[in-house]
């Protein structure tokens, strides 16, 4: 079949149409979300096509907020090595393979004596005894309890919070002591920060759901340990759990919050605990003498 003489479409233009914002310009594209009209000042790229400026407004305001949330742990001990688990584990042990050569005179330099923390305001050693020990059997035994509950509250929380509920759970173990102890005595060791883990962890379990007879169970073995041992400085143990506790539930209240509230909220709670801790160190050591 011949084609036809003249094209029916010959001089045929599409119809134009016009900016919805700008009615005076030529529209380029089409919203793909609501459908009208938009020139090329207004188009703004999406995944498909182009969307107009209302449009991803609208999109931003809708959108749902991000939270953390503390999510559900590992199984103590079944749970990989997390960075700042492993960073402190390593921390630790360097410090101890240091401190050896010079056992008692690292330890008298950098424990905790609460007498030359008062007298001498040597406020350093409420952190520097937590990361000394006494023996090889005593930083084995607290490295292998860290990487046992450690990875699980890491994993949980992240890697700041952990870190802040470590080193602050490690100062409330040491107010604890410094408050409760002979004023001469002295005291090393991660005991109290890593009590404090394991405090964290189980204010979390029971935020959570979780299960807690583990975690419960180990605690309440170690403290009667704790109190059964005369070598053992029980209230370390004691002030570095009450405080995992306190922090841990700080933060996930903050958790529930929207926006930044929930990072200002876990800052506040570390400062508060901080001020308070501060606070008891101002009381004369030993003042409790339990």
């Amino acid at each position: 079949m011949d084609p036809p003489a003249t094209d029916p479409y010959a001089g045929w233009q599409p119809p134009v149409s016009q900016c919805y914002q700008h009615p005076d310009r030529v529209a380029g594209a089409v919203c793909r979300r609501c459908g009208r009209p938009i020139c090329p000042d207004c188009m703004r790229e999406a995944p498909v096509g182009w969307q107009c400026a209302t449009c991803v407004r609208s999109d931003s305001r809708q959108a749902p907020v991000t939270r953390w949330r503390p999510r559900r742990p590992g199984t103590l001990g079944n749970s990989r090595l997390t960075p700042v688990t492993t960073g402190l584990i390593a921390l630790n042990v360097v410090i101890y393979l240091i401190e050896s050569r010079h056992l008692a005179a690292d330890e008298y330099r950098f424990g905790l004596v609460p007498y030359l923390v008062h007298a001498r305001s040597e406020w350093y050693r409420l952190l520097t005894a937590a990361f000394l020990h006494a023996s090889i059997t005593h930083v084995l035994f607290n490295m292998l309890t860290l990487a046992i509950v450690g990875p699980a509250v890491e994993s949980a929380i992240g890697r700041v919070r952990f870190g802040a509920l470590y080193l602050l759970a490690a100062l409330g173990g040491s107010t604890a002591s410094y408050l409760a102890s002979p004023q001469l005595t002295i005291g090393v060791g991660a005991s109290g920060a890593i009590f404090g883990v394991m405090g964290g962890y189980f204010v979390l379990a029971r935020r959570n759901g979780w299960e807690i007879s583990n975690i419960g169970g180990l605690i309440v073995m170690n403290l009667v340990i704790s109190f059964i041992d005369p070598a053992i400085d029980w209230r370390a143990h004691v002030g570095g759990v009450v405080t995992g506790a306190v922090v841990a539930l700080g933060m996930a209240v903050a958790a529930a919050r929207p926006g930044a509230v929930r990072w200002w909220g876990a800052v506040a709670t570390s400062g508060a605990v901080l001020a308070v801790l501060a606070l008891l160190t101002r009381l004369p050591p030993g003042h409790l003498n339990l």
